[in-house]
């Protein structure tokens, strides 16, 4: 690679953020971070916490949460804040290997277990759990071991939890051909289905008992199945196999073949082998001869014939170019092809066209790149209706992502490309609050994805949620925009739907103005029953004046035997001791080992007996004690703790432990606000914690005109003059010792406000009608509106009071398109509640037009992004460069 084109590029790099591009009507987030390359992996936590794990090749696990409904980042910046949750201490790193895949179990909710799919040697791969104890893993578990690997390529790594309950892997050819075709001695090229504890299920479908069979198989023919994903609505597996000449996506059932190495995207009808649903040539296209008369369109259905087999699947998008008939020609979809793969024949639809033959001609295919890797299902409604239960995957090579739609009847209806510059891409999710996250592996940049236009509506994520019987799973509720008063949420179960799926948590949420974009909890409890179906219920979530949304729960049914608890929950004295029994309900068909754990909450909680309790055929009813002990702290505060009971692969249990003090000394838990304006209201609320209820003063000279309720511990003052005064605080309610608080409030005076101007950037080229135009205010007090102008004239007022304001009102309202093409001045002027303004300016490009301004820059425009004398390129030049950069590296490596 010349050194000139990786300096320049380099350079814009440095001036401006790695954004991707995504369609009209959404926007993409980019959040950097040093601590998550090289990344593998991506998976949200399915408690409603907000917390996304990240596998990194090497060994770490991180993980990234939600603050206020958007990630946290380090204070005004767009740096992730990242917390380690465990590092795996034996990996191998080369090639492809390393810790390569992510998944939780399904009861995670009650037992709290994590799952890696791990290569730990040249030799061996492993599956692994830890138990997540309050952020942290802990108690690591082997699952599975001797999982076969060379150490190199195509090891694999997707992972997860099927409809049934089991846990589902895939590991590919090993880069050599190890396991292909109809070799089922070897776990390589296959997708391989387990007991929770590891063991094989003894209904798997190529089980022979004491024959040469590996147990574990239930399909086969996959070259390197990176991911895998089960449709949330109807529980198939999805694969996404990296390919020789082909990216394949497959719908995989039981006993299914793949067809590597013997076929590819040629699949016969036979023999259970099962042709992909998604297709795409391995870096490039492909492109067929369509036959003299191949060209005939009846009734708005247009077939093609093509000379030789086409390949092409339903869905696939196509361009038809030189047919004789014009009206032939364009892009269209796939509607039908024949179950043939020598197949000669497609149609696409043409409705509102005449009946017509004609013929000659090309049929080509899209490129989407040449290493297909994670995908997700759209399983929110924070997107347009359109997108629920989208397929959306991803491109290492080409930084691609690709959309795919699906027919009522579950086929893929349409494919293409949706988004570029997604460098690296390696796995992709939906997130509690309904965005779409992607990651990328090198450069350690979590997206995140919207749409740009809302309206007000409820945003729930996780429309088909499944929970173990006897456990429970969880769905999240918010709204799309901040609401101008309280708006109430109730959510309740539909009916005809079964009575053993019930609401866990509280039916009825209040969102403000201050908090609409936090997602909240909805918790669903699925009771145990004697028989084997698979319960289901609806979930409506309702609120006046916006329409309804309905979640689908289903309970993967489980007929072991289950935990019986004494108590769910127990009060321990401080510095004392309380029990609960465990047992079984039903006779075991062997040994049962029962794992007791605090896996979240207060430390001074401790598990003091039973933290293992054995299990027989002949002593399963018999009660075994848990003893659990409050230690003796100096905070007096009431710990509260979750012990987790577990029999893996089996069961969980959840018991809240809280401990009890009698009498509590006052303890103040608020942070005081140190900072005011003159002339504005300072208002502190004191909080503390105490038993029995306390009273709060305030200590020596308090500052003129502040007071204090003695009640409440509400602080109240309107300060006059700038300075520094002192405060304190006293809180008592008889036990020794009285909690104070001492801090100084700083009193400045009213300081003028800040312009942000985020887009445009200088330099950039604008056009059509939903140009981005909007910035932030920054002010210590706040403001009240911004001002927009082009070229000096006033064009638009977005009165408000929150960041941030837009050109319009609202995300991509400014029309360029009365604007003379060429250099234009934007200047972007914000004014805060004292009256005082400030403001930036930049030029931009309209059109293709020369962006020489028609007069000279003013004296407060903005220039450039301080990177020296180098211009700032476009973003679309940007985004073009940096996609040539790597397609010509994946080129010359």
């Amino acid at each position: 690679m010349r050194p000139s084109l990786l300096t320049s590029l380099s350079l814009l790099l440095l001036c401006s953020p790695a954004w991707a591009t995504v369609p009209a009507g959404f926007s993409e987030t980019s959040y950097s971070s040093n601590t998550l390359t090289p990344a593998t992996g991506m998976a949200w936590a399915p408690d409603g916490s907000g917390r996304l794990f990240i596998t990194l090749k090497n060994g770490p696990v991180r993980v990234v949460t939600m603050k206020d409904g958007v990630l946290e980042t380090q204070p005004g910046t767009s740096t992730l804040v990242t917390r380690l949750f465990a590092t795996e201490p034996q990996v191998h790193t080369n090639s492809e290997s390393g810790v390569i895949g992510i998944a939780f179990d399904p009861n995670y909710v009650v037992n709290r277990y994590v799952y890696l799919f791990v290569t730990v040697s040249a030799s061996e791969q492993r599956i692994v759990r830890y138990t997540d104890a309050n952020g942290t893993g802990v108690a690591r578990t082997e699952i599975v071991t001797r999982l076969p690997t060379t150490g190199n390529n195509h090891n694999g790594g997707g992972i997860g939890f099927g409809p049934d309950g089991k846990l589902y892997w895939a590991i590919g050819d090993l880069g050599n051909g190890t396991g292909v075709n109809a070799d089922l001695t070897s776990l390589a090229a296959k997708v391989s289905r387990a007991n929770l504890d590891g063991t094989p299920i003894n209904d798997n479908p190529f089980s022979d008992g004491v024959g040469p069979n590996n147990e574990y198989i239930w399909a086969c023919g996959f070259r390197n199945p990176f991911t895998l994903t089960f449709q949330p609505t109807t529980g198939k597996l999805w694969i996404n196999g990296v390919g020789t000449n082909y990216e394949q996506v497959f719908v995989v059932n039981r006993s299914s073949n793949a067809g590597y190495d013997a076929y590819e995207n040629n699949q016969p009808p036979v023999n259970n082998y099962i042709p992909p649903v998604i297709k795409y040539r391995t870096n490039g296209i492909d492109t067929r001869n369509l036959t003299a008369g191949g060209a005939v369109r009846s009734g708005g259905v247009t077939t093609f014939t093509t000379i030789g087999g086409h390949g092409f699947r339903k869905g696939e998008r196509l361009t038809l170019k030189g047919v004789g008939n014009a009206s032939f020609d364009g892009t269209h979809y796939v509607a039908s092809v024949p179950n043939d793969p020598n197949a000669t024949t497609f149609t696409v639809a043409q409705p509102g066209l005449p009946n017509a033959s004609s013929g000659g001609g090309t049929a080509t295919t899209q490129v989407l790149g040449s290493s297909i890797t994670g995908g997700t299902f759209y399983d929110a409604t924070l997107f347009p209706p359109e997108f629920r239960g989208n397929y959306f995957f991803g491109d290492y090579s080409s930084g691609q992502v690709t959309r795919a739609t699906l027919a009522a009847d579950n086929s893929v209806e349409t494919v293409a490309e949706w988004g570029t510059g997604f460098a690296s891409h390696v796995d992709m999710a939906v997130g509690p609050d309904g965005a779409l996250y992607t990651l990328g592996y090198t450069d350690g940049i979590v997206r995140r994805i919207t749409p740009s236009e809302l309206g007000q509506k409820l945003v729930v994520s996780g429309l088909n949620p499944r929970v173990v019987e006897g456990g429970r799973t969880v769905f999240t509720v918010r709204l799309a925009e901040a609401p101008s008063a309280p708006v109430t949420v109730q959510v309740t179960r539909a009916m005809g739907g079964s009575d053993d799926l019930s609401i866990a948590s509280d039916a009825t949420l209040t969102f403000s103005s201050t908090d609409w974009s936090v997602p909240r909890v909805v918790t669903i409890a699925a009771a145990s029953d004697a028989d084997t179906d698979a319960d289901t219920a609806t979930f409506t979530v309702t609120s006046a004046g916006l329409a309804d949304e309905a979640v689908v729960v289903t309970a993967i049914d489980n007929n072991e035997p289950r935990l019986v608890l004494s108590s769910t929950q127990v009060v321990i004295p401080e510095n004392g001791t309380a029990t609960f029994d465990v047992s079984l309900s039903k006779r075991p068909t062997g040994n049962v080992t029962v794992t007791v754990a605090r896996t979240l909450g207060d430390g001074d909680i401790t598990l003091q007996g039973g933290a293992t309790l054995a299990f027989t055929p002949t002593n399963w009813n018999l009660p075994k004690t848990v003893t659990l002990r409050a230690e003796s702290d100096p905070d007096n505060l009431a710990g509260v703790a979750t012990i987790t009971v577990a029999a893996p692969g089996l069961d969980a249990r959840p018991v809240e432990a809280l401990e009890q003090d009698d009498e509590l000394a006052p303890v103040i838990s608020s942070t005081p606000i140190t900072t005011v304006v003159v002339g504005r209201p300072y208002r502190y609320d004191v909080q503390a914690t105490a038993r029995p209820e306390p009273t709060y003063s305030l200590v020596g000279t308090a500052p003129e005109g502040m007071s204090i309720d003695m009640t409440t511990g509400l602080i109240s003052w309107t300060p006059t003059a700038a300075g520094a005064v002192e405060v304190t605080v006293r809180v008592s309610n008889g036990l020794a010792p009285d909690a104070e608080q001492s801090f100084t409030v700083t009193v400045k005076a009213d300081e003028g406000p800040q312009a942000i101007l985020r887009r445009p950037v200088e330099g950039e080229r604008v056009s059509g009608g939903m140009a981005e135009f909007f910035g932030d205010c920054v002010d210590d007090v706040g403001c009240t509106h911004a001002e927009f102008y082009v070229d000096g004239e006033l064009r638009f007022t977005d009165t408000r009071t929150d960041n941030p304001f837009y050109f319009g009102g609202e995300p991509n309202r400014w029309d360029t398109t009365g604007l003379a093409p060429g250099g234009h001045l934007v200047r972007f002027v914000v004014v805060d509640s004292a009256g005082m303004r400030a403001q930036t300016e930049v030029k931009v490009c309209v059109g293709d037009g020369s962006c020489e301004l028609p007069r000279p820059p003013s004296s407060g425009e903005v220039g450039g992004c301080g990177c020296g004398a180098a211009p700032v390129a476009p973003l679309a030049w940007l985004a073009l460069g940096a996609l040539a950069l790597r397609r010509r590296r994946a080129r010359e490596e």
